[in-house]
């Protein structure tokens, strides 16, 4: 039972994080515009923010990677981990909502935040979940091995 639970609860998740692949993440006010970006369009670039000066913007993305490693140790019953790696995701995801501006352009072209969408809020909510869910399974995991 315990299996399939931990498999739902990542599951459960993951769905969420690519569910908010479909959404807007944010939107931006550049040049007298409002601009969407897509969470998916964030998401595939974020990767190599860097190289065209995205030093903070790099840093939020970097989130996803301690999330995945957050469902991988769930997978693995490295529910601490998992705990720890959410926490970080969390930490790091979690300080865009203090961002004023973001670089837009390799130019160095800065843009102020118009507004956080509903794709930023969904990428939160799978990270809460995971560790929302590894704090339940680390639980019933400690409560069934004190009973054998």
């Amino acid at each position: 039972m315990m299996r399939h639970l931990k498999n739902k609860l990542a599951l459960i998740s993951l769905l969420i994080f690519i569910l908010s692949l479909f959404f807007n993440a944010f939107k931006v006010k550049d040049m007298g515009q409002i601009k969407d970006y897509s969470s998916l369009e964030v998401f595939l670039i974020g990767p190599i923010s860097f190289l065209g000066g995205a030093g903070k913007e790099f840093f939020t993305w970097t989130a996803n990677i301690w999330f995945l490693i957050s469902l991988f140790c769930v997978f693995r019953r490295y529910y601490f981990i998992s705990i720890i790696s959410g926490l970080i995701a969390f930490l790091i995801s979690g300080t865009f909502i203090f961002y004023k501006e973001i670089l837009v352009s390799e130019s160095g072209r800065m843009a102020d935040i118009y507004s956080l969408e509903i794709g930023y809020y969904l990428w939160l909510t799978s990270i809460v979940f995971i560790i929302f869910s590894s704090i339940y399974l680390k639980i019933i995991d400690r409560i069934s091995n004190a009973k054998t």
